[in-house]
């Protein structure tokens, strides 16, 4: 949950909150997000079902026509990028409108935190597109292929990503320190690395 200062601290000027206009938008916003993400991915799980199934042909294609304003054509990857895209989607939604709920109700929804919360959706789509193609490429996993594709697991980790991502973010952190690590001090050992000064401000040795 979003961190907008603890219960126990001072309580912001008035002005910092935001407004009640506003707050209600935020709030209609994200309704319309969850209805929205939980219609497509209706309509959309048969048609994952239905590709992604043990000896389905890869390049075959089926229509998917969310709330029949357009059909498009998906294959199998399509079909789970866009399964991973929803699922990710309602993890964020439920990270969001839970901190949302908490805050409003005890009247400390700050106006500095809107970006946030108008963010959070890509955020987590984002980072569960990372951690998928991850995932498909085989870095976790010991096969990749839509043979291989399991969409429950897949688009519960997707949901995981959004709903977590802090820790899906630490947890992708502590992979690249251990397979991009390296023997030297990195920055550390340039010769012209920037030195602080005493008043706080970077500079460049010699300077």
């Amino acid at each position: 949950m979003a961190e907008q200062g603890g219960t126990g601290g001072p309580e912001a000027p008035e002005g910092r909150r935001l407004s009640s206009a506003a707050t209600a938008v935020l709030g209609v916003l994200l309704l319309v997000d969850v209805v929205f993400v939980c219609g497509a991915l209706v309509s959309l799980w048969p048609v994952v079902l239905e590709l992604v199934q043990p000896g389905s042909d890869v390049g075959a294609g089926l229509p998917w026509s969310p709330f029949g304003l357009a059909q498009w054509s998906l294959t199998p990857d399509t079909a789970m990028l866009v399964a991973v895209i929803l699922c990710s989607a309602l993890g964020s939604f439920v990270h969001a409108a839970t901190s949302f709920a908490t805050y409003v109700g005890n009247r400390r929804l700050y106006a500095s935190w809107l970006w946030w919360y108008l963010l959070r959706a890509g955020i987590g789509v984002a980072l569960a597109l990372l951690v998928y193609f991850l995932l498909r490429g085989g870095l976790f996993a010991g096969s990749s292929g839509a043979g291989a594709t399991n969409p429950y697991g897949f688009s519960g980790i997707a949901g995981l990503c959004g709903l977590f991502s802090k820790q899906a973010t630490d947890k992708l952190r502590e992979i690249c320190d251990t397979v991009l690590s390296t023997t030297s001090d990195g920055d550390r050992d340039r010769r012209d690395k920037l030195a602080v000064a005493p008043d706080g401000e970077p500079r460049a040795r010699g300077m």
